[in-house]
């Protein structure tokens, strides 16, 4: 399958890059600066900024499926979450791209169970409000694409080998979320991305 990664340079993004050449993908990566992607095992890159419409219709140009793991840092009222995603979702309706996996988080909205999990959720959103309206704006772009799209979201994640044979689970689980490896994430996101079971589903690790 030929896959084309948003958010390459991240820590999710590379541990999936690794994860799906292992299986055999290839794999175009769209990012600013190609020396960040280091060694990682990357059979096209794309330069340009994820605001850059005709860099994100080169990289989407060809490809079965897109995975967007955007990373928001700085400044937080950047649209990338919302923007970012919106120019990619264009760009697969253009081109006829129908997959589409999205990896965000459990830390808000109706995806939090558990007092522990909305007490936590409650100071994430006192602290990081900005970005949590853009986890909203692109949770709309997502959910109206018309697309074949599945959300990936993620509790605390941690460096660490994947453990492998995750169960995925369609509801988000009571309390904390577990602590997951990026490995184990990108695992998950791997194992999604031709499964037709994981369309228009939110996916909890």
């Amino acid at each position: 399958m030929n896959v084309t990664v948003f958010g390459a340079t991240g820590r999710t993004g590379r541990a999936f890059l690794t994860a799906a050449a292992r299986a055999g993908h290839r794999i175009t990566a769209q990012v600013r600066e190609p020396a960040r992607l280091g060694h990682a095992p990357v059979d096209r890159v794309v330069t340009g900024s994820p605001f850059d419409e005709s860099a994100v219709t080169d990289a989407l140009t060809g490809a079965d499926a897109a995975v967007v793991a955007f990373g928001l840092k700085g400044n937080r009222t950047t649209p990338l979450y919302s923007r970012g995603t919106e120019l990619i979702v264009d760009a697969m309706g253009k081109l006829g791209v129908r997959r589409l996996i999205v990896v965000s988080e459990a830390g808000y909205g109706s995806h939090v169970r558990g007092a522990s999990g909305r007490v936590i959720a409650v100071l994430y959103r006192t602290t990081a409000r900005p970005l949590l309206r853009e986890r909203e704006a692109q949770d709309a772009v997502v959910l109206t694409s018309g697309l074949d799209w599945t959300v990936v979201r993620s509790g605390a994640l941690h460096h660490g080998p994947s453990r492998g044979n995750r169960p995925r689970s369609f509801v988000p689980r009571r309390g904390l979320a577990p602590r997951t490896t990026y490995a184990d994430l990108a695992d998950l996101v791997l194992g999604a991305l031709d499964d037709p079971s994981t369309y228009g589903r939110d996916l909890y690790p």
